[in-house]
């Protein structure tokens, strides 16, 4: 009985549990939202240009994509064919269909420095391309 007079100075149940947790679980989240917030910022500054891909009769321009090694990013994979492909990688494990037209955004984890093979699973006579860290 001491104990439940120790945790509940009011003598109810959980008091002190109720009365505490609000403010800890929104200061928690605040943290959480500003660390977002920064990481986003750090990620893509305004003018920055996002590496791109597109795929455009049959091909992939470019075929060798050079991005910076150890850094996460956005990667922009546009289709400019009549027909839906899937843009994959084994590698990185990556799997999305893009509808005709559609430009996607894929995100990128940081990648170690090597070179990174993608390709379209849905036409396996398009040629594969190559994504390199350095």
């Amino acid at each position: 009985m001491k104990l439940k007079s120790i945790l509940s100075p009011a003598g109810e149940a959980g008091g002190w549990c109720r009365r505490r947790a609000l403010p800890v679980a929104l200061s928690l989240g605040v943290l959480l939202g500003a660390a977002g917030a920064v990481a986003a910022d750090e990620a893509e500054k305004p003018g920055d240009q996002l590496p791109a891909i597109t795929l455009k009769g049959g091909r992939f321009d470019p075929t060798e994509l050079i991005v910076p090694a150890n850094t996460a990013f956005k990667l922009l994979v546009t289709n400019s064919d009549t027909d839906a492909i899937e843009f994959e990688s084994f590698e990185l494990h990556r799997e999305r269909v893009v509808k005709p037209g559609e430009t996607i955004t894929v995100f990128m984890p940081s990648l170690s420095p090597g070179t990174y093979k993608f390709f379209d699973d849905f036409h396996g006579s398009t040629p594969n391309g190559v994504i390199v860290a350095r």
